[in-house]
């Protein structure tokens, strides 16, 4: 297990906004820029009715260190945070600055976690936008959003994962074999019931395929329940692959989910999912042959070779950035099923990053090219209902996107 190590911050200053207009008119294209300098995990637990404990894991290699004069060295983040109520407002109603310092040692880990507390009273849903800026190399810098949901006593920021150590566990894939609590915090609760559902679910389909998509229907495989002692479980594992909705009450949908994927989850580590993430450039005749390979390494290969015979470190490059498309989109997309296999992992993937992003509630925009130009492409995904995750967003398709689609599966191919 990873070693994390708890540092709590203080607020510095407090200030106002550095932004006057509404947040839905912000870029956001940064955070899912390839090469952005860090990419920090991020969680939230209600702690009480008006306090919210925002967790932010970041990994301190991307950081730069800076020596003092005894030769230590140390890294300083600043933080600036603002809460706001919607997407629509315009003005914070919260804002802090934070100050983070790391020392380097032999023993620090890769990875340390930062927490600090936000005014967030229930019943309510707020937007916590923060700077992330790396203060001994200024131009390395992110903003990034968080949603804080406090209109339901069962939501999942009400639920606190933690390893064997007590330390917090990030993100809801957690790889078969892998120890850990679940805390609620109504520790007058004592049963916790669980929903497991092992489901496959289809890719993505091509952004100017108009069929009608397929409902899922969310019926448990079977359904089981927990004790806690004072709102924590005994230890826990996930034995098989597939959905575990945890609920404190099972009359209402809301809950913590977790998921298991493939082992290695998310990154490509196995020549199976190699295969099966480059069925977004095959014909269904080529996608048959590769299955057949007795060897999918071989078989992989093979595919990017005959492409690039005449070139073979273009081949290399292609595989990279392939499948590093699929990782970012597993990192960034994953909802109830992995990221690439999702609507927005889909267009990552085959069209890159997208050059501006804009959010205004339940959408979200994707621009090509620039604001306002005629000829660069859009794409607007929307928001679904899902008992399982805030993260699943659907496309609105076109068959005018048949052409450019076309042009860049024919890029990857040639």
């Amino acid at each position: 297990m990873k070693k994390i190590t708890f540092v709590l911050l203080s607020i510095f200053i407090l200030s106002g906004s550095l932004w006057a207009g509404k947040l839905s008119k912000i870029n956001l294209a940064g955070l899912y820029n390839e090469d952005q300098f860090t990419r920090p995990e991020k969680m939230v637990f209600h702690t009480s009715a008006s306090i919210s404990t925002v967790y932010l894991n970041i990994n301190l290699n991307d950081l730069k260190y800076n020596s003092t004069d005894s030769g230590t060295a140390f890294a300083e983040i600043k933080i600036h945070y603002e809460l706001y109520e919607s997407w629509k407002s315009k003005n914070p109603i919260d804002s802090a600055n934070l100050v983070i310092m790391d020392y380097q040692d032999l023993n620090r880990a890769m990875l340390r976690t930062f927490e600090f507390d936000v005014k967030a009273v229930s019943p309510g849903n707020y937007l916590l936008k923060y700077t992330l800026t790396d203060a001994h190399k200024p131009e390395n810098a992110i903003i990034d959003f968080i949603e804080i949901n406090k209109s339901s006593k069962n939501s999942t920021q009400n639920f606190f994962i933690t390893d064997e150590d007590g330390y917090p566990v990030f993100g809801y894939q957690l790889p078969q074999g892998e120890n850990f609590y679940i805390l609620f915090n109504d520790t007058d609760t004592d049963t916790i019931y669980i929903r497991y559902y092992n489901r496959k679910f289809p890719l993505a389909k091509p952004p100017y395929a108009l069929e009608k998509e397929k409902i899922q229907k969310f019926y448990p495989d079977s359904v089981f329940s927990i004790i806690l002692n004072e709102g924590k479980s005994e230890m826990l594992s996930l034995p098989f692959h597939g959905i575990y909705h945890f609920q404190a009450d099972l009359s209402i949908p809301d809950g913590l989910t977790l998921y298991q994927f493939d082992d290695g989850f998310p990154e490509v580590n196995s020549p199976a999912l190699a295969i099966a993430s480059l069925r977004y450039l095959t014909t269904n005749i080529e996608f048959e042959k590769l299955l057949s390979y007795k060897d999918y390494k071989v078989a992989v290969d093979s595919f990017w070779l005959i492409r690039a015979s005449a070139h073979p470190g273009r081949a290399k490059n292609m595989i990279k950035r392939y499948y590093s498309r699929v990782q970012d989109a597993n990192k960034l997309f994953s909802s109830y099923h992995e990221g690439w296999k999702t609507d927005r992992g889909l267009m990552y993937i085959i069209y890159g990053p997208p050059s501006e992003v804009y959010r205004d509630g339940d959408e979200e925009e994707w621009i090509y090219g620039e604001r306002g130009n005629p000829l660069s492409m859009r794409f607007y995904f929307y928001k679904l209902e899902n008992p399982f995750t805030q993260n699943d967003y659907s496309l609105n398709r076109s068959t005018t996107y048949k052409t450019s689609w076309y042009i860049a599966i024919e890029n990857w191919r040639r």
